[in-house]
């Protein structure tokens, strides 16, 4: 019995015992379902399986005019859109992974004209993700396309797990495209492959 004003009385322990909690975290399937896009990357893919490009964008230039010198033109961003791109890594093994793009000649409809020295220009962008691991972040890179395969978008080992996206304009930079003097007057286009990797350069 404790007596005494401000005296506290504590009880001793009479017995004790340990218990476990277990839980068990598997990769994800080839057949995970599609993962929706963290900021407005348009189109989706709709790619399904446990490494994939959820997102990419389709560029669209503003128009320009020929000139006597060579002219950068910027690509127009769609209403309520981001240009950019978004992975999602469900493996859980921390393999790491490599985005790469590589684009074709731009090219008018019937192929009898190039748009000669033409090069598209992607910054590197602002880095986003839903996953708890931001202290191993994927890595986007500033990219002069060419019909080689370049990487835009990493994750080294340990990094990049779960779904990142990146802004190719979040950090103030343009996409754009540089258009030498010398050129017809018409409209062009050109294919952008984009692959992803299973593991890092």
């Amino acid at each position: 019995m404790t007596t005494g004003i401000g005296n506290t009385a504590f009880a001793a322990e009479a017995d004790g015992f340990k218990t476990t909690a277990d839980f068990t975290l598997e990769g994800g399937t080839e057949d995970n379902k599609p993962t929706n896009p963290i900021i407005p990357i348009d189109p989706p893919t709709n790619h399904t399986g446990n490494l994939v490009i959820d997102a990419v964008s389709d560029f669209t230039f503003e128009n320009g005019k020929i000139e006597s010198k060579t002219v950068t033109y910027n690509a127009v961003i769609p209403t309520d859109k981001t240009l950019g791109t978004q992975v999602t890594d469900m493996r859980g093994t921390g393999a790491g992974w490599d985005l790469t793009a590589k684009i074709s000649d731009f090219e008018n409809a019937d192929k009898t004209k190039v748009l000669k020295g033409a090069q598209l220009l992607i910054p590197e962008g602002n880095v986003s993700t839903t996953s708890v691991s931001k202290d191993n972040p994927a890595i986007s890179k500033s990219v002069t396309l060419n019909a080689t395969e370049q990487s835009i978008f990493s994750a080294s080992q340990d990094s990049g797990m779960g779904t990142w996206s990146t802004d190719f304009e979040g950090k103030g930079n343009h996409v754009s495209i540089v258009v030498p003097d010398g050129n017809y007057a018409d409209s062009y286009s050109a294919e952008i492959v984009w692959s992803l990797q299973d593991a890092p350069k």
